[in-house]
């Protein structure tokens, strides 16, 4: 009757756990993305910038209110009295040439804020995708400690259940304790940085619970085109892309500084009668616009004139700085990509055969202790430096990606 107790409970614990597993949605690091960038305040802020400006640009193109002005009263003329009155009918239209100019000036507005929304969004992309595997890899590491733990305590059970304890036996026996317990400290604070790791991840996430999250790591580094990348960068790169909207709205507005000196034409019409004498319509048709004596805004010119050439320098200097700082990119991410090769991630299940390796034959005498502590402790550093070198390589991926404005993380495969 017991054992059927504790199999009812065994089985019903089972059920529990597949149906726990199956609440946990899995995702993407496409997916945590795009979650991310749909909670970014900072994003739909620059999304709302670039409406904004919209509607400003909507508005540089929309002419002025016409309007209207009635006149009545009373003239006395000859001895004879009568009324008077007339509507007067005014229209203000732009110097040819400085609405359109007006519209572009605007325009050039928008698509700065639009490259700055694009900058932001690279900027917000790339630091979520960095803090998801800073998460994975602190949790690699935890589930690797904790491995060890499991590993040092079953060394510790075999080297108390032996036969024989001899000095040297039992100073096997106090070593491994004594590596035991720096391995639960060492997996207290990694356990600890993957919830410190995860708090900073589900700032941008704002999910209830730790998400599970299918990883992607490389195995030899995406092969770069550095011509075309060079290329990319001159084209797409948001801090250049803005100096050269800036350069044109600038030269618009020169343009529009040298019409300045022409006021807007203003047409008027008028219509009326009088009937203090002998009863007369009239109508009127007149034009007012100013002469440019003695003002003709040459200084506004000159002015937005070396803002211009001062833009130019300013351009020439952030190009040469970015070519600059891609070639080192470059050198960077090949450098890591080599490095990525010699620790491969695919090595990870061979580590854990020669530790299985290695406890049999210690277990059988064969291995003496020193050298399988030598051994343990090299694989481990090796473990961590694999990790270590996958969240180097996608910083120095990510670093490039953004040079170039490109928003395709591509990622070579996923982890078994």
């Amino acid at each position: 009757m017991q054992y059927f107790k504790f199999l009812f409970l065994f089985i019903m614990l089972s059920i529990s756990q597949i149906i726990f597993s199956q609440t946990i949605k899995e995702y993407s690091i496409e997916e945590l993305v795009l979650l991310a960038e749909q909670k970014a305040d900072i994003i739909l802020a620059g999304q709302a910038s670039v409406e904004e400006a919209e509607f400003l640009k909507r508005q540089a193109g929309k002419f002025k209110n016409p309007s209207i002005k009635l006149d009545y009263g009373r003239r006395r003329a000859s001895n004879e009295a009568g009324p008077e009155y007339a509507v007067e009918l005014s229209q203000d239209f732009f110097y040819p040439g400085k609405r359109d100019l007006r519209i572009k000036i605007a325009g050039e507005n928008e698509k700065s804020l639009e490259a700055n929304l694009e900058e932001k969004k690279l900027e917000y992309r790339y630091s979520v995708i960095k803090l998801i595997y800073s998460y994975l890899i602190s949790s690699e590491k935890a589930t690797h400690i904790k491995d060890r733990v499991k590993r040092f305590t079953v060394m510790e059970t075999f080297m108390k259940n032996k036969v024989f304890i001899t000095p040297q036996s039992k100073s096997e026996l106090y070593i491994i304790q004594n590596r035991l317990l720096n391995l639960n400290k060492h997996l207290i604070e990694l356990e600890r940085d993957q919830f410190l790791e995860w708090e900073k991840l589900n700032f941008f996430l704002g999910l209830a619970t730790q998400a599970k999250i299918k990883s992607s790591w490389f195995k030899n580094g995406i092969k770069l085109n550095k011509d075309k990348i060079a290329n990319e960068m001159l084209e797409k790169n948001p801090i250049l892309k803005k100096a050269k909207i800036l350069i044109q709205k600038s030269i618009a507005e020169a343009k529009l500084a040298n019409l300045e000196k022409y006021s807007d034409i203003k047409l008027q019409g008028s219509i009326g009668e009088d009937r203090s004498g002998v009863a007369n319509r009239f109508f009127d048709f007149g034009l007012t616009f100013n002469l440019p004596v003695l003002d003709r805004n040459q200084n506004q010119i000159k002015s937005i004139e070396s803002r211009i050439i001062s833009e130019n320098y300013l351009l020439s200097h952030q190009t040469k700085m970015l070519i600059s700082k891609l070639k080192a990119a470059i050198i960077d991410y090949e450098s890591v990509k080599e490095i990525l090769k010699k620790f491969s991630i695919s090595s990870i299940s061979e580590m854990e055969t020669k530790l299985n390796f290695a406890d049999l034959e210690f277990k059988k005498g064969r291995l003496n202790l020193i050298n399988y502590l030598e051994l343990e402790t090299e694989l481990h550093e090796t473990h961590h430096a694999i990790y270590d070198i996958q969240l180097e390589y996608v910083d120095k991926y990510t670093n490039i990606l953004f040079l170039t404005n490109n928003p395709e993380f591509i990622g070579e495969t996923n982890a078994q």
